[in-house]
C-alpha cells in the first residue's frame, strides 16, 4: 500500500523540530511550566533534633543557612541548619508553646529581619484560635540557648476551625498567607502583618479557593491504596524573591501559581492552572524553602533519617517593558 510520506533532509528536519519546540514553549502559559528541575540530594537529615521537620525558612543574614522547626509534641525549639541538613545550633523560645507548629517564614519588615512560626495545625478541627509566633531573626553567632522576644499573634478563621500546615509572608502587601490542608478545594486566608501590634484575637480574611489543584479520583485511590487520598493535601508554601510566584507543596508534588505585578492573589488564583513538578523520594514532604537568592528550592520531610532535596528553580520572566521585549518562558528538560 502506498503511503504519503513527508521526506525532509536531516539538517532541515532538525531545524524544523527545534522551531516546533520553541513555538510550543512560546505558546504555553508561563505559569503552567514546571517550577523546578530534577532533584538533587542536598544531604541526609539524621539528627533527632529534626525528627519531625515541619518548617524551613532561609536565613536573611547569610547564604546556605536555614531555620527549621518540628511539629507538635517536639518542644518549642528553633533549629539552625546548613544547606545539607546539618544542625548547627538550637534555641528554646521561652514563653512560646508548640501546640502544633507547622510552617516557618523569614522576611524583611520595618527595617528588620523576622521569623514567623505558624502554630496552626489542627487535625481535629477544634481549636478556638490559632497562633503565630513572631520574633527577630537571631544573629547567626548568637550563643544564647534561649530566646525571650517571641510575641504571639492570635487569630481565628471567619467560618470554622481549619487545619493549616502552609504559611508564608508577602512583604510587599505586608500580609500573612495561610493555606488550608484538609478542605477540598483548599482555601487561602490572609492576615495583615500589623496584627502583631495588637493583643486581641484577630479574624483572618478568606481570600480565594485553589480549585485547580487536582484531587485523586476514586479509581486512583482504588488502584494506589487508601493513603493516596491524602496526596493532594497542602503541607507548605513559599513566595519567590520577585513576589510573583507562589510555590505550594503537597505530599507528592510542587505547584507554582503566578501573578502579574500589582495583581492580587485573589484575582490571580481564582481559575489559574498551576505548573506542576512531581516530588519523589520523601516519605512525608512537609517543609519548603527557597534559598536566599531564590535560585534553588529545598524540600524536607518528617521521619528522619530522610533526604533533604534541592531543586533548581527558574523564576518566571519579567513582562515586557518599554523598549525591551518580553523574554520567552523556559521549561525544564
Amino acid at each position: 500500500m502506498h503511503r504519503n510520506t513527508l521526506h525532509l533532509p536531516t539538517a532541515n528536519c532538525t531545524r524544523f523540530l527545534v522551531l516546533l519546540c520553541l513555538l510550543c514553549t512560546l505558546g504555553a502559559p508561563a505559569a503552567t511550566l514546571r517550577p523546578v528541575g530534577r532533584p538533587a540530594i542536598a544531604g541526609i537529615v539524621t539528627d533527632p533534633a529534626l525528627g519531625e521537620l515541619s518548617g524551613l525558612a532561609a536565613s536573611r543574614r547569610a547564604r546556605d543557612r536555614y531555620w527549621a522547626i518540628n511539629d507538635g509534641g517536639n518542644g518549642n525549639r528553633l533549629v539552625l541548619i546548613d544547606g545539607r541538613g546539618h544542625v548547627l545550633r538550637q534555641y528554646t523560645l521561652t514563653g512560646a508553646e508548640n501546640i502544633d507548629w507547622e510552617d516557618l517564614a523569614s522576611f524583611r519588615w520595618r527595617d528588620r529581619n523576622w521569623l514567623l512560626i505558624a502554630d496552626t495545625g489542627d487535625n481535629s478541627g477544634v481549636r478556638e484560635h490559632a497562633s503565630l509566633w513572631l520574633l527577630p531573626e537571631p544573629a547567626l553567632n548568637d550563643r544564647r540557648s534561649e530566646l525571650h522576644d517571641a510575641r504571639e499573634i492570635r487569630f481565628r478563621y471567619p467560618d470554622t476551625p481549619h487545619d493549616v500546615e502552609a504559611m508564608t509572608v508577602d512583604p510587599v502587601s505586608e500580609e500573612i498567607l495561610l493555606l488550608t490542608k484538609r478542605t477540598v478545594p483548599p482555601v487561602l486566608f490572609s492576615l495583615p502583618l500589623a496584627t502583631a501590634d495588637s493583643t486581641q484575637i484577630a479574624t483572618a480574611k478568606r481570600v480565594v479557593e485553589l480549585g485547580t489543584i487536582p484531587q485523586p479520583t476514586e479509581s486512583e485511590i482504588l488502584r494506589d491504596g487508601k493513603l493516596s487520598r491524602f496526596r493532594s493535601q497542602i503541607t507548605a508554601v513559599d513566595l519567590d524573591c520577585a513576589g510573583r510566584s507562589l510555590l505550594v507543596l503537597t505530599y507528592d508534588a510542587l505547584y507554582r501559581f503566578a501573578r502579574e505585578r500589582g495583581q492580587s492573589w485573589e484575582k490571580a488564583l481564582a481559575t489559574q492552572e498551576p505548573g506542576r513538578s512531581q516530588i519523589l523520594f520523601l516519605p512525608q514532604a512537609e517543609a519548603l524553602s527557597f534559598d536566599k537568592k531564590c535560585r534553588n528550592l529545598l524540600v524536607g520531610s518528617e521521619k528522619a533519617p530522610v533526604p533533604l532535596l534541592r531543586f533548581r528553580y527558574r523564576a518566571l520572566p519579567e513582562p515586557a517593558a518599554q523598549g525591551r521585549p518580553a523574554q520567552a518562558p523556559q521549561d525544564f528538560p
